[in-house]
């Protein structure tokens, strides 16, 4: 068991590490996203690469869809309360919990 722990306390160190990188790129998206606006680009191309900005349209299908999505949904939640579904498998999955006092 001492692999495991060896493993865990790696994995601890790269998950900080992702959670510290994750916080920098946020950082830099956001003033890239301003010095394009403030500059009046779309997009802009250098040595280490291009950013560009992207929209995507905010739709609304209106009443009639919005409440067939709620029906959808509260259907779905009955079924999984009611036991009302088939199990087709399982999948496995690794879920990692960070030491309270990391973040």
């Amino acid at each position: 068991m001492e692999d495991f722990q060896d493993l865990l306390k790696a994995l601890e160190i790269v998950k900080a590490g992702q959670k510290a990188l994750a916080e920098k790129e946020s950082r830099y998206k956001e003033r890239l996203m301003e010095l394009l606006k403030e500059n009046d680009l779309e997009k802009e191309d250098g040595p280490y690469g291009s950013v560009r900005i992207q929209r995507r349209a905010e739709k609304d299908y209106g009443g009639e869809i919005r409440s067939m999505e709620i029906a959808l949904k509260e259907a779905k939640k009955l079924a999984d309360d009611m036991g009302d579904y088939q199990t087709l498998g399982f999948k496995e999955s690794l879920v990692y919990t960070a030491p309270k006092d990391l973040f």
